[in-house]
């Protein structure tokens, strides 16, 4: 395997830079490249010979416009869970099937065709016969391309929505940083990242994820900015929830919780709590949590000392590690956080 097809047990690490080079033509782009037949010129060969090669020219030209198929086929299977979730929220996973088997029927359905119409060519009799057979060949192939209309639709969809797909390697460290709407998170990924992160057009949300690295010891942890969740199921989220919820249930990766103390916040304090044990929990079930009061700066000492206090006791009640406070504005600051759950996750040890 080579480009994008490195990764974690055979996962595709980048499936965007894979789903880039993959061209879906229409139905009408094939017919188009085929064009029609070309004008009669004086005949200097046999006219089964003429036909055969002809009937050539349409089989290369549809298998090659096709060939994309096993691409796509192989970028499927080869899936990470994460990127899997986000296709199947999207797209219909019979209907992407459908499509990717129809194709492959029609291809090998083409070389059958042509197999079977060379040798009715051979044994033709005149030139009208052999004309009449490479039609009635023509015919049979392109329908069975028409029949794939739908499919390939499908297809060149499907390629253009994982060209947005995120380069998340899941087999690097990774803090999936989460929160409630507007508490600071894309800051923090920003601020503690070496380079400017990468903002990718991303389907968990209609807005942008950023996608940033830092520094541990001798490696690299990748940091993850999962845009707001709602307090409810799994169940009862909407599509775009489902996808923000995917990083959480599907990255392996430590949590970094960011409580928002302000007044005005998105939600309260006992309701950031409530998402913070009843869907941020369940959703990592068995991995690591650790919460932070962010925006330290924005309120006074009192409103701190009580986003303080709920954060402590809703990390207590779910087992999360609980970091105290910081303010993601100050690189320093939100440095020494992801600091923290790099040593804690014993990334920042150096090899022997």
């Amino acid at each position: 395997m080579t480009g994008g097809y490195k990764g974690e047990a055979g996962f595709v690490g980048d499936p965007a830079s894979i789903a880039k080079r993959v061209h879906v033509p229409t139905y009408d782009e094939i017919l188009e490249r085929i064009g029609r037949r070309p004008r009669r010129r004086p005949r200097r060969r046999a006219a089964y010979e003429e036909e055969i090669e002809l009937l050539a020219r349409v089989r290369d030209i549809v298998i090659s416009r096709t060939d994309f198929v096993r691409e796509v086929a192989r970028l499927l299977d080869s899936l990470h869970p994460f990127h899997r979730e986000l296709v199947e929220i999207e797209f219909d996973r019979r209907d992407v099937s459908s499509a990717v088997s129809c194709i492959s029927r029609a291809r090998k359905m083409t070389d059958r065709l042509m197999e079977k119409y060379k040798v009715l060519l051979l044994a033709s009799e005149s030139p009208r016969e052999a004309r009449a057979l490479a039609r009635e060949a023509r015919g049979r192939i392109l329908s069975l391309y028409k029949r794939c209309s739908r499919g390939l639709e499908v297809l060149r969809s499907l390629m253009v929505f994982m060209h947005r797909l995120p380069a998340i390697d899941p087999g690097s460290p990774t803090i999936i940083v989460s929160g409630p709407p507007s508490s600071g998170k894309s800051t923090l990924v920003k601020n503690v990242s070496r380079a400017k992160p990468k903002v990718a057009d991303y389907p968990f949300t209609t807005k942008q994820i950023h996608i940033g690295h830092f520094e541990a010891g001798e490696g690299r942890v990748q940091i993850v900015d999962t845009p707001g969740l709602l307090d409810r199921s799994l169940e009862e989220m909407n599509p775009v929830e489902r996808r923000a919820a995917a990083a959480l249930r599907l990255l392996n990766g430590a949590v970094l919780f960011l409580f928002d103390p302000r007044p005005d916040a998105y939600m309260g304090l006992d309701r950031q709590a409530s998402l913070l044990e009843n869907t941020v929990a369940k959703l990592v079930a068995g991995r690591r949590i650790y919460v932070v009061v962010n925006k330290e700066d924005a309120v006074d000492r009192g409103r701190l000392e009580e986003a303080f206090a709920a954060a402590e006791e809703a990390a207590e009640r779910v087992g999360a590690v609980f970091l105290g406070s910081t303010s993601a504005v100050d690189g320093g600051k939100a440095r020494r956080v992801v600091g923290e759950v790099a040593s804690r996750e014993g990334w920042t040890r150096r090899s022997p």
